[in-house]
């Protein structure tokens, strides 16, 4: 199925594409440029929140355990006439772009993708079929990002001008970011807001405003060059390989000439296409993965700590408690009693 985002907001058309009916006029938005959908599927149990801020700003944020709903885990779309900038967060769940005559973008699970597409740019997009998924996604046009910002073009750093120039450009650009922890929770934040119509409208808007003034501060932090790379489709599989064989090693990551060798590219080629592709470095994503499965760990089951600890190849108990409360800014047992 082909949609466009305004698409979305007809209640039949958004029905046909998620399979389910969205929630009552009135019931969490006063209008139909606020959309929520739910749905229990087989058990698999689907949430979307949809909402438009201003014709140029749109928001979709989205959950569903185990896998996306078919349409919506692989569909098409062409971007409306005008060039579009896509914020896309992965707080769960796998997924990839592919846009004609340019590189796929990989979308790991944890991952801050921002992509400009030109108008007429038509997308496809497929989801993990079988992973759990959390994601949110603001679509601007420059001038909506100047606006949301508060700032001038005068302001913005040079290497970020793909963000807020209004003309056109010939070729989708895309850079990454880490995953902000502060990201995380505006994207939780808006999933669970117990709050209806106008202040609904309010809460999500300002949840929205803080993940782009956190994706923006990111990136005016980034070295010039690593904004808009594009790599060739080899490279991108090489490194979707390495995170995958990175995220699988949890006790022990190996070298970069080892994982570089395994994919089949240099180890410069790895370490310059991971970072830009992913945000991060090798080690910062190994990192990353130890303590997102540490942390899924204390809050599914009763493992003990310290059996958590060798098991992702920590010699001392102390070690592991130290990292784990840098990542989240919880101790193992604070995270344990929290959740």
């Amino acid at each position: 199925m082909e949609f466009s985002n305004e698409m979305l907001f007809d209640r039949p058309k958004a029905e046909a594409f998620y399979g389910s009916p969205p929630e009552r006029a009135g019931r969490y938005y006063d209008d139909d440029r606020g959309l929520v959908v739910r749905s229990d599927i087989d058990g698999n149990p689907f949430h979307q929140d949809l909402i438009q801020f201003d014709p140029d700003a749109f928001a979709f944020t989205g959950s569903g355990t185990p896998r996306p709903l078919p349409l919506v885990g692989h569909h098409y779309q062409t971007v409306e006439s005008g060039d579009w900038l896509h914020f896309c967060l992965r707080l769960g769940g796998r997924g990839v772009e592919s846009i004609s005559n340019y590189a796929d973008i990989d979308q790991p699970s944890r991952s801050c993708i921002v992509t400009r597409y030109p108008g007429g740019a038509r997308i496809e997009r497929i989801s993990s079929p079988v992973d759990g998924w959390r994601t949110a996604c603001l679509w601007l046009r420059p001038a909506a990002v100047l606006r949301f910002l508060e700032t001038t073009m005068s302001r913005v750093p040079e290497h970020l001008s793909l963000l807020v120039d209004p003309g056109h450009i010939d070729t989708p650009r895309h850079f990454s970011l880490p995953l902000d922890r502060r990201m995380v929770l505006a994207v939780d934040q808006v999933l669970d807001c117990p709050f209806t119509g106008g202040t609904r409208r309010a809460f999500v808007r300002s949840r929205y405003l803080e993940i782009l003034a956190l994706i923006y501060q990111a990136a005016v932090e980034m070295p010039g060059e690593s904004v808009g790379v594009s790599l060739t489709r080899h490279t991108t599989e090489a490194i979707t390989r390495a995170a995958a064989l990175v995220a699988a090693r949890l006790d022990r990551m190996g070298s970069l000439d080892e994982i570089a060798r395994e994919v089949g590219i240099s180890r410069t080629r790895l370490t310059h296409g991971f970072r830009a592709l992913m945000g991060t470095s090798v080690e910062a994503y190994w990192r990353q993965c130890r303590m997102n499965y540490a942390r899924d760990r204390l809050c599914e089951d009763k493992v003990a700590i310290g059996e958590l600890a060798q098991q992702l190849g920590y010699a001392e108990l102390a070690s592991f408690s130290r990292a784990f409360t840098r990542t989240f800014g919880l101790s193992p047992m604070q995270m344990r009693t929290l959740r």
